[in-house]
């Protein structure tokens, strides 16, 4: 099995700040090289792969056709962590209510950013 490539992925995630869409060729030819072509066994192993290095695919079954798209995101990074959060995966598979709590927390802040932008434009009129 030739995996010397494998790093690839893991490089390129923290490279686009933990969040990526890619062809599952590009991620194929990145966990076997020696493979030619995906098929569904193979397509099962690369996520369980990437479940074991923290990562995440949206949709939530990586397709087996190598022109397909997948969002790859790392659930070790902000929006990984968001993302898991708002899709009830990783950490939060087995305990949605600390994903919503999370998730509130994080529009609370949002809203308050809001309200303190809307004030700092009244007052700059």
């Amino acid at each position: 099995m030739a995996t010397e490539r494998r790093s690839e992925i893991l490089d390129h995630l923290k490279d686009q700040h933990g969040l990526s869409r890619v062809t599952m060729a590009w991620v194929r030819n990145r966990y076997d090289t020696s493979w030619d072509k995906l098929s569904r066994p193979r397509a099962d192993a690369i996520a369980a792969w990437l479940r074991s290095q923290g990562i995440l695919h949206q949709p939530a079954e990586l397709p087996s056709r190598e022109t397909e798209r997948v969002t790859l995101y790392s659930q070790h990074t902000g929006i990984g962590l968001f993302m898991a959060a708002a899709r009830g995966e990783g950490f939060f598979e087995k305990n949605s209510e600390a994903a919503l709590l999370m998730l509130q927390g994080y529009a609370t802040s949002l809203a308050k950013q809001r309200s303190s932008n809307a004030t700092e434009d009244a007052v700059v009129e």
